[in-house]
């Protein structure tokens, strides 16, 4: 395969690092995602304690859930406010951008430069251990990128729903953009190969973009517009006031809370030779999946829609107190 070759994929293979990220506003205050983030850490680690997890915290954070992260071995990097990241990267629409809260997920691989890691997990905070993380690196080695594939998408087991994610528009998109096509795949558990990580940390200004042309697609036709809520909306007008000649994007789907997976999926079929595989049902489960007591399931992405339901499921089989900040 040809593989481009950077400083990352000539780093030691042995480093392997989990990351997770959360942005919040506000004065500082454990909310629940603040508790889902600790659960997962907390449910990784009782499976693997050496493996290094990084966690980029935006906004003002609980002292006390700071210190339960050290305490696991978690290395903090405090990021600032949000809005300012989405400033420095992406300044004239950073407003708009700075109001769809979840880009910064994929806005902080920089930050991992000093530590050059052969493989990278990138977990959300609605993520539950149920074996050990080395399973995946080493199962999911070869291609640049595995992820589960998007719900309703046509490789989901559920059926395929083009009013959810239209696939047809997505790859007509990614070939009017010059951009490979790439299959929909969750990002919520995302391991990265071969030095992706660098790959898409150069790519963060394009990624941003796809994400604001998007918006503006939507804020410019009279029929999406409706998708955002009315500020959203008003913000979205006002740079788009301030830069008329910015290039609007169709947005495939009529979900506005998958924007920044499709921004990334056409983000990295930019990458040169890029290739991607899926993680199989056996070692991540996702939404309300249900895999009994199958012994290679390593991880659950079970949404934030459906935690009361995982959760009470989860304590009758492992009952377990996961609170910010205990040890």
């Amino acid at each position: 395969m040809g593989y481009f070759l950077g400083a990352a994929a000539k780093a030691d293979q042995s480093m392997r690092v989990v990351t997770y990220s959360l942005s919040v506003d506000g004065p500082p205050q454990t909310t629940d995602y603040h508790e889902q983030l600790f659960s997962s850490v907390k449910s990784l680690r009782a499976y693997n304690r050496v493996v290094a997890i990084h966690v980029f915290l935006y906004g003002e954070h609980p002292c006390e859930f700071v210190l339960g992260l050290q305490n696991e071995g978690v290395t903090i990097h405090h990021m600032g406010a949000y809005a300012d990241a989405v400033q420095r990267i992406r300044p004239r629409a950073s407003r708009t951008l700075a109001r769809y809260p979840l880009l910064h997920k994929w806005m902080n691989f920089h930050k991992l430069a000093a530590v050059q890691p052969s493989q990278v997990l990138q977990v959300d905070c609605d993520t539950f251990f149920f074996d050990d993380v080395e399973i995946l690196f080493d199962r999911y080695s070869e291609c640049h990128y595995y992820g589960r594939e998007e719900p309703s998408s046509k490789a989901s087991p559920y059926g395929y729903n083009p009013d959810y994610l239209d696939e047809d528009k997505l790859f007509a998109l990614a070939q009017r953009e010059g951009a490979a096509a790439v299959n929909p795949y969750n990002i919520g558990v995302s391991l990265l190969n071969h030095g992706l990580w660098t790959e898409i940390a150069k790519r963060t200004g394009m990624f941003l973009s796809y994400a604001f042309r998007f918006l503006a697609g939507m804020g410019r036709d009279p029929q999406t517009r409706e998708k955002l809520w009315p500020d959203f909306a008003r913000v979205v007008m006002v740079d788009l006031f301030e830069q008329p000649d910015v290039a609007d994007l169709p947005f495939p789907s009529s979900n506005l809370w998958i924007l920044d997976q499709i921004a990334l999926w056409l983000t990295m079929g930019h990458v040169p030779n890029f290739t991607h595989g899926r993680l199989s049902r056996d070692h991540v489960l996702q939404g309300g999946e249900q895999n009994g007591d199958c012994p290679t399931k390593v991880v659950h992405h079970y949404f934030g829609v459906d935690k009361s339901a995982f959760l009470a499921a989860l304590s009758q089989h492992a009952p377990m107190k996961l609170t910010a900040g205990q040890a």
